[in-house]
């Protein structure tokens, strides 16, 4: 959408009709087409304050809003509250990470055993449309991340021009000459929330939410060509790779009812925490 953020400096209240404090965000303005917008990044209720209450007065005082909060899990009666009355829904992350301190991945995963008709090459040596090809199969009109991207962005990704350049952790399979699935692991982390991304510019502290460094930022496969387990193949070898590069860890952004996310779980990933997007009723 825009490049152009500017958080504010402090945390704003948001107060009930009684003048209490019951909420509170960073203030962030965004810029699109020479037009400005507001954000409430990171908006939480005070601790303690029914979520109802909090909920209520947000929606009074800050109508018309986008609005991104993380999500505690189903029981998070303020994030529910606001989903039920906003006017539209941005995406609802998960966010997860891989500390290679608290555990390391099995080296041997680097070299994975294949079946015999499947190869590993890096991204840029395979055609991008044949790439692009698979891409489209993976996020069907059913996935919730369709459309996933165009043909310049999956070219300009393979390429290494997106997330900082891709590390050895990324790799095609193939059959024959036909790609089936790909693991492209970015030096950035392009798919953190916007609180994540843009309240430390501004001295906010967002340790918490603020998951850097290397990152898968896609794995696709074809569903029809593609053997079973080749995902899982890629990822723990994704893993190790990036473990023997000396990085300290490997993240992923995973969209509320992406099947992938059972994998990733399945693999060893630790969630970290939820963010969700919307725009708040006027």
């Amino acid at each position: 959408m825009t490049d152009e953020w500017y958080a504010s400096p402090e945390r704003w209240s948001v107060v009930d009709d009684d003048g209490a404090p019951v909420a509170d965000f960073v203030q962030v303005r965004g810029v699109l087409g020479g037009h400005d917008f507001w954000w409430a990044a990171d908006l939480r209720p005070v601790a303690g304050v029914d979520p109802a209450r909090a909920a209520g007065a947000v929606l009074r005082r800050l109508p018309g809003w986008m609005a991104e909060l993380r999500v505690t899990g189903p029981q998070d009666a303020f994030a529910r509250l606001l989903l039920d009355a906003s006017l539209s829904r941005g995406r609802y992350a998960h966010h997860y990470v891989w500390d290679f301190a608290l555990h390391a991945p099995d080296p041997a995963w680097a070299e994975p055993a294949l079946p015999p008709e499947l190869t590993l090459a890096p991204p840029e040596e395979v055609s991008p449309r044949r790439l692009h090809r698979v891409h489209r199969r993976a996020y069907p009109r059913s996935h919730p991340d369709h459309p996933a991207g165009d043909f310049d962005r999956v070219a300009q990704l393979a390429g290494g021009e997106l997330f900082g350049g891709l590390l050895p952790g990324s790799a095609v399979a193939l059959v024959g000459r036909r790609p089936v699935a790909a693991i492209m692991i970015g030096q950035e982390n392009g798919d953190s929330s916007l609180s994540a991304s843009v309240l430390p510019r501004a001295g906010h502290s967002v340790a918490d939410l603020a998951l850097t460094g290397p990152a898968v930022v896609d794995l696709f496969r074809d569903p029809e060509h593609a053997p079973p387990g080749v995902g899982g193949t890629l990822l723990r070898r994704a893993l190790a790779l990036t473990a023997k590069e000396g990085a300290p860890s490997l993240v992923l952004t995973v969209t509320e009812g992406n099947p992938a996310r059972a994998l990733y779980e399945r693999t060893g990933f630790t969630h970290a925490h939820s963010t969700v997007a919307m725009r708040l009723p006027r």
